[in-house]
């Protein structure tokens, strides 16, 4: 009899989108765009997707291309969750099929599901945990009907009642049948969340308000989605009073009217825990997967410099990181330069200085160190040396052909260092400028002072969120971008030190000659070319 020792999801963690559309969102990857004009720049391209059957089970389909509406309503994005197994035995892991689970004396009629999910995001602020609204269901592995997922509050005074839920999504065990199609084993044991469709819920007095800075009134919540409890703690909370407030705390409709009472409204965004609990040969093994619910994605095509997977391994880094080349390295650290160029594309880099310029005249005592860059008004021109480049030119005041010059110097200057070979050459040439422009990382706990003063000089190293100077905004990359405590965002510790490293093994040696240590991606003719691209473009 086959000995199954572990089972585990794949993947165990998913972001679902929500969408109003009944058809989830097809599969896709990214590529670089391989047409002639395409520049190398990140595109998508569809890859083999599964359509759920009226039987519960899936048939694979290749789209011919991604649709990601219909009509008006945004198609959400359905993560599946496969199991797999650890065979005794076997060294990899393989499939947890209907058939595997037979042969170790299991089956599918004795799979359990346990789904647990909520929105606590109102109790987080309140803390009150009546608050928080959650729907747990359990589903066997023999019913693969479509569930729902209703949210309700517990204790008193509940936010939503028991009799008024807010459906949070859907859940489905999958159909397993032999069979293979499109390199997919049907015979797998998977299972399906469907995100809500992204509707906001008051309570009665919910109507209409008008917009502070365009004076349109609007409805804030449909009368038919005012069906919160109006003596709830969450109606009329005020982050100015006595609570322990996330950062930043005005993120919840109210927060902008002079007495920053909220109107008491919320979503059907949510997070959650996908629970297995699988029954073969005497033993009981359990997976666990978590799903988090986040707003669609407008710019598909678009990576973020700072991703999921970057976050989390920066938080449990390898013990010993794996070795490569310069060569390899290099391209690599040229696809975060790329993945750094798709999001200033994106961002209103204009926008968002006048914002963070704002934010740190507004911080009490703040105040601009010496030998750190300007944080009012002076930054990201040339008055703010040594950080701005010497042979960039002056960034103009908007003009009517020019409205946003500094997101124009941003997409000018990330776009070359996409490429490795000139990614090369400008950390060597730079490297010392690179060093000073990139925004260190907070520091670890080994790294940081016992009990530093708010005003002490930061540390060129890394940051000290307790040191004011350190949690300001200004030039250095990435500029005014706000990480999740409301400060200035940078890279990840190993992304830091990544780069700073390849810095260090481009530099050439001490009186060696450019050509006696070329770089490791490019010609000596290559160079030449991109030098002398430079000196044509120099003012």
């Amino acid at each position: 009899m086959t000995v199954i020792e572990q089972i585990f999801f794949q993947p165990p963690m998913a972001v679902a989108r929500l969408g109003g559309s009944d058809t989830p969102l097809a599969s896709f990857t990214w590529v670089e765009d391989p047409t002639t004009h395409g520049a190398g720049n990140t595109v998508i391209q569809p890859a083999t997707s599964l359509e759920v059957q009226q039987d519960g089970s899936v048939r694979p389909f290749l789209p011919i291309a991604i649709q990601f509406r219909d009509g008006n309503l945004l198609r959400p994005i359905a993560p599946f969750f496969e199991l797999w197994a650890k065979v005794k035995g076997q060294a990899d892991p393989v499939p947890l099929t209907s058939t595997l689970l037979e042969s170790s004396g299991g089956s599918v009629d004795g799979v359990a599901y346990t789904v647990s999910v909520g929105n606590r995001k109102a109790a987080r602020r309140t803390g009150d945990d009546s608050c928080a609204y959650v729907a747990q269901i359990a589903v066997t592995g023999n019913d693969h009907d479509r569930h729902q997922l209703l949210a309700s509050s517990q204790g008193e005074p509940p936010l939503v009642f028991a009799n008024s839920p807010i459906p949070l999504g859907q859940f489905q065990a999958i159909l397993p049948k032999p069979g293979m199609a499109l390199g997919i084993d049907l015979d797998q044991l998977r299972v399906r969340f469907t995100p809500a469709t992204g509707q906001v819920y008051g309570a009665p007095g919910a109507t209409s308000d008008v917009d502070p800075e365009t004076n349109q009134r609007h409805e804030m919540v449909p009368a038919a989605h005012r069906i919160l409890n109006p003596a709830s703690p969450w109606v009329g909370y005020n982050a100015g009073g006595a609570f322990n407030n996330p950062v930043p705390a005005d993120t919840y409709d109210g927060a902008d009217r002079g007495d920053s009472r909220s109107f008491g409204v919320v979503d059907d965004t949510c997070d959650g825990l996908i629970e297995a609990v699988v029954t073969a040969g005497g033993a009981r093994l359990r997976a666990i997967a978590r799903v988090f619910c986040a707003p669609p994605d407008f710019a598909p095509d678009r990576r973020p410099f700072v991703s999921l997977a970057d976050d989390l391994i920066d938080r449990d880094p390898p013990s010993v990181e794996p070795q490569e080349d310069v060569a390899d390295a290099l391209q690599r650290l040229a696809d975060l330069f790329q993945r750094a160029f798709e999001t200033a594309s994106l961002a209103n880099v204009d926008a968002t200085r006048q914002r963070s310029i704002g934010t740190n005249q507004g911080t009490q005592g703040s105040r601009n160190v010496t030998g750190t860059p300007a944080i009012l008004n002076d930054s990201m021109t040339r008055r703010d040396q040594p950080y701005y480049r010497k042979d960039q030119t002056d960034i103009p005041a908007p003009t009517s052909d020019e409205r946003v010059p500094f997101h124009d110097t941003a997409i000018e200057m990330h776009g070359p260092l996409a490429d490795a070979d000139d990614l090369a050459l400008f950390l060597r040439t730079m490297g010392p400028h690179v060093k000073r422009i990139i925004r260190p990382p907070y520091g670890t706990f080994q790294e940081l002072a016992a009990n530093p003063s708010p005003t002490a000089a930061p540390n060129p190293q890394h940051r000290d969120p307790r040191i004011l100077r350190d949690t300001l905004h200004d030039m250095r990359m990435p500029p005014y971008m706000i990480d999740s405590d409301g400060g200035s965002m940078s890279l990840t510790q190993r992304q830091y030190k990544f780069l700073m490293d390849l810095v260090d093994k481009l530099q050439l040696k001490p009186g060696g000659a450019a050509g006696s240590q070329p770089l490791p991606t490019s010609t000596n003719a290559h160079v030449a070319k991109v030098l002398a691209r430079r000196k044509k473009a120099k003012p």
